[in-house]
């Protein structure tokens, strides 16, 4: 019994040393990125560090700036938030255009840095909007903007992400499919004159060192299952492993729900409802109905469970393309998860109190930034 239990908390801790990245402690320094770094969007007196941040120094790099409008930035603001309200008599009397899919989005604060000259005597600002298309809950394409101050550009970061219950923040799926999204969405626009791809040499956070260019026409006025198959199991059996299924696939059903029927309601909001039930359903159901049933199938059942959730949800918003540290870290979840269904089984509380404080400890790393 003592050799079996020290080999699944042996299995669990293993899972969990995976799913741990360390984060970065080093200091900040608030100051202009080097000049070698600042791009020239329009080749004329204008720059920016073609990178976001999460603080307003270069440490805290995190994506590449993927895509570059050329034209008044109202104009690109306009064209992407409210595209068919404006007149285009001016580009073409013919001219037909697409009612713009993008919606204010909710997002955390990112910076860029935009000078006026090479030297960097410029700022770290705030992007001046976010846009999304898609569901905050779910899968959405999410640009945020970064206007020039005295240039006739708009420099944009765009990518792919998903919800992530279990890490309480979006995980990007792409950047490169971020800015293909925009170039569809624009290319055949009358207001658009060329879409084409510009070097700046600029490698790291997901860029070749180049980025897309769209140029508006001078003339525009912009307004711009997997299947789940069982063996013949008892009832209380098939309790185990339907309880964190139906809780993960619940919260995310759920989530979107919520955003269709509110979607002016701040998110977060529906995050302080459904992240409780996500944190404490399942283990709590699973110690309920593992309770009398036969350790190894119990512990089984709850880990596989928790594993085909894991790829039902993400498969329900259409991620395809799973982060390898994003794997780790369920395979740690569902693996705390199992345990405390094998020590419910064995009415072995240490056991249940392992893998709770297992769970507790694998649901807290991303929020200190560890996942």
């Amino acid at each position: 019994m003592r050799r079996r239990v020290l080999a699944v908390v042996l299995l669990l801790v293993a899972g969990l040393a995976g799913a741990t990245v360390a984060g970065s402690s080093g200091a900040e320094q608030a100051s202009a990125p080097p000049a070698d770094q600042l791009v020239a969007p329009d080749g004329t007196e204008s720059y920016v560090w073609p990178y976001t941040s999460r603080h307003r120094s270069t440490e805290g790099r995190t994506l590449a700036l993927n895509v570059v409008v050329h034209g008044e930035p109202d104009r690109v603001s306009r064209a992407f938030t409210a595209r068919s309200d404006e007149n285009w008599s001016q580009v073409d009397p013919n001219a037909t255009v697409s009612v713009s899919p993008w919606r204010p989005a909710h997002g955390s604060v990112r910076y860029s840095y935009v000078s006026g000259d090479h030297g960097g005597s410029g700022e770290w600002i705030p992007p001046a909007y976010q846009l999304a298309v898609g569901t905050y809950f779910g899968e959405r394409t999410h640009i945020r903007a970064y206007p020039s101050a005295s240039g006739n550009w708009t420099a944009l970061q765009a990518h792919t992400e998903y919800w992530d219950w279990f890490r309480l923040r979006h995980t990007v799926t792409g950047v490169e499919p971020g800015a293909a999204f925009v170039e569809r969405d624009l290319a055949d626009e009358p207001f658009v004159a060329d879409v084409s791809r510009a070097t700046h040499g600029n490698t790291g956070g997901g860029s070749d060192g180049s980025w897309l260019v769209v140029e508006f026409a001078s003339a525009a006025l912009l307004a711009a299952a997997v299947p789940l198959t069982t063996r013949r199991l008892q009832r209380a059996d098939l309790a185990v492993a339907a309880a964190p299924l139906a809780v993960v696939v619940g919260v995310r059903t759920w989530g979107l729900a919520a955003e269709a029927v509110a979607p002016g309601v701040n998110p977060k909001l529906f995050v302080a409802i459904g992240y409780p039930v996500l944190a404490a359903g399942p283990p709590l159901l699973v110690a309920r109905f593992a309770r009398g049933r036969p350790p190894v199938r119990a512990g089984v059942l709850a880990l596989g469970s928790l594993t085909i959730a894991t790829v039902l949800d993400l498969g329900f918003v259409g991620v395809a393309d799973v982060p390898a540290r994003i794997v780790q870290h369920r395979v740690a979840l569902a693996a705390a998860l199992g345990v405390v269904a094998f020590g419910a089984a064995e009415n072995h509380r240490r056991v249940v109190a392992a893998g709770l404080a297992a769970w507790a400890a694998a649901l807290a790393a991303p929020l200190f930034g560890l996942i």
